[in-house]
């Protein structure tokens, strides 16, 4: 028999998988093109020409060794980690080194590392209503319990009041993600300051670390102008999650 965690978990698994294989079930009946998959995020985006290329030359040119092998470090290829860390510090006004960045499986693969870094049995991890549905079950991966805070439906900005009486000597992570799934609302730089500033109160009060979670699939989807605010600039114990 399997654990009883793992039971649960597939008695009730991802509502998103279970709406993409009703999808495709339907599509069998009445045809493809009569049902609209707003489901799972796959892009069809192709890739640029310069990327198609390198990987091209790369199958065609480099030692299979070290295409398929092991990185020579856990957290990626130095020079590349170095790339990345140089091309944030343009775009947002940043200090990284490629000693801050670590190449993971997207940002769903990040988030998992993080919290198993972070949780302990029990540990609080707070989040903002509607939120992607696969959070609940990475904080239950490692025994952590997720905390709802309930939304503002006129703007769907974090409800920073019921945010501060949440937060207590448990917890240990907020999960943020702007631009947001599934409402497409961007965080003001109010919001994130206003954030920023309770959590770094209630670390104080609590003399414990509190860690900011941003989850950023969807970064470049922001128009009319809108800029993201970039969180590390705001709050010192900030990871970042990227796809």
């Amino acid at each position: 028999m399997i654990s009883k965690k793992m039971e649960n978990m597939v008695a009730n698994s991802s509502a998103i998988r279970a709406m993409f294989e009703e999808g495709n079930r339907l599509a069998k009946i009445y045809g493809a093109e009569n049902v609209f998959d707003f489901s799972l995020g796959n892009p069809n985006v192709p890739a640029p020409e310069a990327v198609k290329k390198a990987i091209i030359d790369l199958l065609n040119e480099e030692d299979p060794v070290v295409l398929h092998g092991y990185t020579n470090s856990n957290a990626g290829y130095e020079d590349v980690r170095q790339a990345v860390a140089e091309s944030l510090n343009e775009r947002f006004g940043t200090a990284f080194s490629g000693k801050n960045i670590t190449m993971t499986v997207g940002a769903a693969g990040g988030l998992n590392v993080i919290l198993k870094a972070l949780l302990n049995p029990g540990d609080e991890v707070i989040t903002f209503v509607p939120y992607f549905g696969e959070y609940r079950s990475y904080v239950n991966n490692y025994d952590g319990v997720l905390v709802e805070i309930s939304p503002d439906t006129s703007t769907f900005q974090p409800k920073l009041d019921e945010f501060e009486t949440k937060i207590t000597a448990k917890t240990k992570a907020v999960i943020v993600n702007t631009p947001n799934n599934p409402t497409g609302v961007v965080y003001s730089e109010e919001t994130i300051r206003k954030m920023a500033a309770i959590l770094e109160e209630k670390q104080k009060k609590y003399g414990t670390d509190i860690y900011l979670i941003s989850d950023e699939p969807y970064r470049e989807l922001a128009y009319d102008g809108v800029e993201v605010p970039y969180l590390t600039k705001y709050y010192a114990n900030t990871v970042v999650g990227y796809s």
